[in-house]
Formats: C-alpha cells, structure tokens, sequence
C-alpha cells in the first residue's frame, strides 16, 4: 500500500553535482511509465532529506525507487517534474552543477546547468504515493554483488506469461545460513545460491519478487551490503544511497528440490566457453520459429546441428567426457545458451535420463544449477 505525502508550502532551492544527478535519474528511471491513469505518476519526486542530500523517487504502484545524492540544500521541500522530460534534459545537459530551483506560488521549478535554463511544470507533490512504512528490525542481509550475481542467474528463466503468477517471479527462500534464488517458467529452472551476512528476520523467508525488479536490482546495485526487508505483502532492498520497494506476487511457488535429479544414465563434460561458442555458431541458421538445437553425445565427441527452413543448416563436433550411455537429445537453443552464458565454471556437466526426462547442467559445485526440458528428438541426427 502507498502512502501518499503531505508537503508543506515552502520553495526548494539545491544545487548538486551534475553527474550525481545524472546517477540518481539513472537509478530511478528503470520505473517512470511514460503513461499513466494518474498523471504525477510519470513524474519524479525530488525531495531534500536534510541540508547535504537530496532524494529522488519513481514508482508504477508496483514498484519504487528511492535514489540519493550528495547536494547543497538551501530551502527544503519537495517537487515533482516530469519524469521522462528530465530524464532526457538530464542526459544532455553540460556543465558541473545543477540548481534546483521551485518558484514561489506556482508549480514551476528552474533548472540552470551550465548556459542552460529549463522551467519545467510539474505536479503537486502531496499527490506522489510514497513508500509504505516497513518494520526495518526485521530484515536479513547479503552482499550486494552476490545478490546481483544471483538475479542475473536467474531471472532470465522466469515467465513472461502475466496468467501464470507466481512463475513471472524470482523466489527468495532463506535456508539455514543460505539464501536461494530459484525462478520457472515451467520449460527451465534456475538455481542460485548465496550467503547471508546476517538474519534478523525471525521467521520462514520465502517470498516471490517480480521479475522486473530483478533488472533494476542489477542495474542499481550499489554498495557493499544490501538490507532485505520484508513488510505485509511488500518487500525493500535498502543499499543505503538506492532502495528499491515492491509489491510481492501471491501464490505458490513449485517445490524446486524436489524435481532435481541426482543420477544419470549419461553424463556429459565439456569446456563451457567452447560450448557455449559452439552452439551460438550453429544456432545461427536457426530462426524464433525454429529454434532447435540437435545434440548427439557419443564416443568422446559432442556433434550439434541445427536447421531451419529457407535458412540451411550447419553442424559442429567437439571432443567431450562422456560416462554412460550414448544419447541424442534436442533443446531449444536460446534456452540452453542463456544458461551456458550464465555459468559460472570453466567445465559444465549435463546430467542426462534419456531423450525426454529433464537435463540437469551443474559443475563442481552446488552453487548454480539449471534444469532444462528436452525438445522431441527427431529420427535421425
């Protein structure tokens, strides 16, 4: 639930360094809608903290981004301007400073960067939802690069089908000293995990993050550590300089461990860069309606072809460890280099029961693990 501010009748006059501004704008325009049905929406709140920094915020109702930079405050309060409009005035703007200045008993404010002077009409900002208050004792932390790593492992594999829920979402799910990020879209499932630094939370961690804030995670982490606070139905990311709020998705998510397998008829190693060179190269026949890669594992070589209609085809071999049975196997081949891309070791197994059951790729640790559904092999390879 937002909250919406209450703003008292004093002007805002600051002056900050342009490329911290430019940072705080970057930071926070992952969440400007160019249109909303409430127009202060589109815009960005920027509002002075006290004399040294001043705070901007975003948000769509879903999602909100706090961002702060360092900054001269002589009179204290809040505005909103456009957001899309500032964004671009931003970006072009040359020169050291910024002055943000609102003018007195009206709803323009003056911006002067350099020889630039822009007067931007804005909204009112006791109108702009803020974050909701979180009950910030209650909280777990990780390292932000961690965490970053963690989303960019995953979130890739979440659905992009808004009717399936809890699937266009990234799980969190604290166990003992670990926190797990796990994300399906029910063709792939990808596994991460990480450390906590600390758990003050005190009770079961288990929540689903939409998949889009996981883009805004990776693109703002800022920062050493990053404080997860959950709240009823919401959930904050506090790296002190950035916060990221949103809204949780409802639902269950499917009980990932349970279909991981752990034996295999055919296990196959092979180094991770030359796969996953090799695969692009093949794929290049390939077309989004016919996305097939072929893989037929056999007597130490690895031979991958693919082929499309009105395009060709093309066909690679490579040397690979084998143990078990020989298998011909297909993929889609954007799904299976969006997880090779991702992985972290030099050397990748794939984990394999035949050509239809699920094929699991890991390496020499538990860190990273990726499920991944075979297509229907067809006769001959």
């Amino acid at each position: 639930m937002w909250i919406i501010t209450k703003q008292e009748d004093n002007s805002m006059k600051a002056t900050v360094k342009l490329r911290d501004l430019k940072k705080a704008i970057d930071h926070v325009s992952v969440c400007v809608p160019s249109r909303s049905s409430i127009p202060v929406l589109t815009g960005l709140l920027i509002e002075a903290e006290n004399k040294e920094t001043i705070k901007m915020l975003s948000n769509d109702m879903e999602m909100g981004i706090i961002a702060k930079c360092q900054a001269n405050v002589e009179e204290s309060t809040s505005v909103v301007l456009p957001g899309k409009l500032l964004i671009g005035i931003t970006r072009g703007m040359v020169g050291e400073t910024v002055t943000i200045n609102s003018l007195s008993d009206s709803m323009v404010t003056e911006l002067r960067c350099g020889k630039s002077i822009f007067k931007l009409t804005g909204y009112p900002p006791e109108n702009f939802p803020v974050f909701p208050p979180f009950q910030k004792d209650k909280y777990f932390t990780v390292k932000s690069e961690q965490l970053r790593i963690g989303y960019n492992k995953t979130a890739f594999a979440t659905s992009n089908d808004e009717t399936r829920g809890p699937l266009t979402g990234v799980l969190l799910e604290g166990k003992e000293s670990f926190l797990y990020l796990a994300a399906t879209d029910g063709h792939r499932l990808s596994l991460h995990k990480i450390e906590k630094i600390n758990d003050q939370v005190g009770e079961k961690i288990r929540f689903i993050v939409p998949s889009k804030v996981a883009a805004a995670i990776i693109r703002a982490m800022v920062g050493e550590r990053v404080n997860v606070i959950p709240g009823q139905g919401e959930i904050m990311f506090d790296m002190d300089s950035v916060i990221i709020y949103s809204r949780l998705i409802e639902g269950e998510f499917p009980e990932y461990e349970s279909v991981l397998p752990t034996d295999f008829t055919t296990t196959a190693t092979v180094n991770r860069k030359e796969l996953f060179e090799g695969i692009e190269r093949v794929a290049l026949v390939t077309t989004p309606e016919e996305e097939t890669i072929y893989l037929q594992f056999s007597d130490g070589k690895l031979i991958m072809t693919c082929e499309s209609q009105g395009m060709g085809t093309a066909r690679e071999e490579m040397e690979v460890t084998i143990e078990g049975q020989a298998v011909n196997i297909a993929f889609n081949s954007r799904f299976l280099t969006e997880c090779i891309r991702v992985a972290p070791w030099e050397n990748i197994s794939l984990g394999i029961n035949g050509e239809v059951a699920p094929v699991l790729i890991f390496g020499d640790n538990d860190e990273f693990r990726h499920l991944i559904m075979p297509l229907k092999v067809r006769e001959e390879v």
